[in-house]
């Protein structure tokens, strides 16, 4: 595999607080698939636009800690607490990675939202 699990983990906190929308993409295989209950997008350029949406949508980001974690080896899941815009949001994730370790599917949500 490549990064390790949490080392993807960072590195997607990391990417999204920047709003590298380009990077964020190149982790997601060429077939990827991102899972929410109103739609599923598929393929890097879907994914990368959806993240480009989202990221627009909040004004900024900012990873304040990662407060869940447990890596299955292809299957990763985290929370993580996040400072936007307009206050904060408790953010899960369920990704199920490839051989490559790259992520083939992605399922977020958020938990929880404290506005400011």
């Amino acid at each position: 595999m490549g990064e390790t699990a949490r080392n993807l983990v960072d590195r997607y906190g990391e990417l999204m607080s920047d709003g590298d929308v380009d990077a964020l993409a190149e982790l997601y295989a060429a077939d990827a698939k991102l899972v929410l209950f109103n739609r599923v997008m598929s393929g890097k350029e879907e994914i990368r636009q959806f993240l480009a949406r989202r990221l627009d949508s909040h004004g900024s980001y900012k990873v304040v800690s990662v407060d869940q974690f447990q890596d299955a080896g292809d299957v990763v899941i985290w929370e993580a607490n996040v400072e936007v815009e307009i206050g904060f949001l408790q953010t899960t994730h369920v990704v199920f990675l490839n051989a490559e370790g790259l992520i083939q599917h992605h399922v977020p949500g958020i938990r929880g939202y404290w506005g400011m």
